[in-house]
């Protein structure tokens, strides 16, 4: 049968995709089934089923629901990093309610942060889309043009932008890069640890890095060093630029972000390798865990 299910919650109506079929887990947003005092899931077949809530994590806003698994078929998953701009997807959910419903467009663009009137995501590496997203998408797979999942579709830019310049066809889908790493924690855990080095960062490129006088135009550059923590107590500071984690390239802070996500945990020592004042230090510090209190 079809792995696409429509989600209706006391307080919403969304869409999600079938993960593992073997356990009945299914993939959606956060913000979808949050505030749900019971989530009801309708298959294509229009099997009404009761799904439990197994995590959800407002960072990523990316949710796991568990349902029974009889007669189900898992949504064929694809490497969200092969990816490219241009390339034809399809967006398929539950818009304003309507039941199974399917829109096309391509890849606009890659590794965004997702900003929204509610929420900042705190997703690294979102794709964005010009395949129509409405209301009740949300929580959908984004398909490739081999009937693989690269994205799981969250949020719309919509209406006046600011000096009358009106949004149209940008939508973003987290990518599977992220949503897998994360739906194995909440099946896990129930909740996503995260690892931390206590640094605000941001891209380097030529511009800022001849303002501030860098010796390297890439990388991820040091703007806040919280007092304290691993980054601080390893002797990182200000204006160092992160170029290496154990010997592993970063040149921008989707990459730091994801690589401290997905291979390291809260306790691991990670050597980061700065650029400071064209001289190139490394530092051994201990992961800490970002405390979730949302």
């Amino acid at each position: 049968m079809p792995w696409g299910v429509f989600l209706f919650c006391i307080h919403s109506v969304g869409s999600g995709g079938l993960i593992n079929a073997a356990k009945g887990y299914i993939l959606t947003n956060s913000h979808v089934v949050a505030k749900a005092d019971e989530i009801i899931v309708t298959l294509t077949d229009k099997r009404q089923l009761k799904a439990e809530l197994i995590g959800h994590d407002p960072g990523t806003d990316v949710a796991v629901l568990k349902v029974d698994p009889t007669g189900l078929t898992a949504i064929p998953m694809a490497n969200s990093d092969y990816v490219e701009v241009g390339d034809f997807v399809i967006a398929i959910g539950n818009p304003f309610g309507l039941g199974q419903s399917v829109s096309s467009g391509i890849v606009s663009a890659l590794g965004r942060t997702i900003n929204s009137s509610s929420s900042v995501f705190s997703n690294p590496e979102a794709i964005q889309t010009d395949a129509p997203i409405n209301p009740g998408n949300s929580g959908g797979p984004l398909i490739n043009s081999s009937g693989q999942v690269i994205g799981i579709n969250t949020a719309i830019i919509r209406g006046s932008i600011g000096n009358n310049q009106e949004a149209e066809g940008i939508g973003f889908s987290v990518s599977m890069g992220t949503a897998i790493p994360v739906s194995e924690q909440l099946i896990a855990n129930g909740r996503v640890v995260r690892p931390r080095i206590g640094v605000q960062i941001i891209d380097v490129n030529p511009v800022n890095a001849a303002e501030r006088g860098l010796s390297v135009d890439e990388g991820v550059l040091v703007v806040v060093v919280t007092p304290d923590g691993p980054a601080d107590r390893a002797g990182i500071e200000i204006d160092d630029v992160i170029v290496l984690v154990d010997d592993i390239p970063v040149s921008s802070t989707t990459e730091l972000v994801r690589l401290l996500l997905t291979d390291y945990r809260v306790g691991d020592t990670a050597r980061m390798s700065v650029v400071r004042s064209a001289v190139t230090l490394s530092f051994d510090m201990t992961l800490a865990e970002i405390p979730d209190d949302r």
